[in-house]
């Protein structure tokens, strides 16, 4: 009887462990991408910075992304508050920088091919990627149970 309820909760693991997945993918992808802008430009809380400074920043995201993906895997509870922290700082960055950069040096800048509404949408799409990511953070922050504030 104490065997089925372990198998049960192993169950239970599996199934708290596979929601937290994509989240990670989605994070990977994000820090892959940020990795890909090394060299050059860099938008950031209505600023475009450049040279050394774009990429003392560039890196210090992707460490930030990576804790936040090592935290996600290991269930972390303060790296559940650290995500919604960082949505919301990406997600201002990226309507601070719709607002005060013109938008055809942004796209300059990143080496883009859109037209100016296609950066309009997509900030605007990515500004709703970073609120519902932080609906769904918080609606799953029971899937985040390890309450140790170490990740090694």
């Amino acid at each position: 009887m104490k065997e089925t309820d372990r198998v049960v909760a192993s169950g239970d693991d599996k199934k708290r462990n596979f929601v937290l997945v994509p989240l990670t993918g989605v994070y990977l992808l994000a820090m892959l991408v940020t990795l890909s802008d090394l060299g050059g430009d860099f938008p950031f809380m209505g600023q475009l910075y450049k040279g050394d400074e774009a990429e003392h920043l560039i890196f210090t995201n992707s460490i930030a992304s990576l804790y936040l993906i090592v935290g996600i895997l290991k269930r972390q509870r303060l790296t559940l508050w650290l995500l919604i922290a960082y949505n919301f700082i990406a997600s201002a960055s990226g309507m601070a920088n719709l607002i005060m950069l013109p938008v055809q040096q942004v796209v300059t800048a990143t080496g883009a091919l859109v037209p100016d509404y296609g950066y309009r949408i997509n900030a605007f799409c990515v500004f709703l990627l970073f609120l519902l990511l932080n609906v769904f953070l918080y609606f799953h922050r029971d899937r985040f149970d390890n309450k140790s504030i170490y990740l090694w």
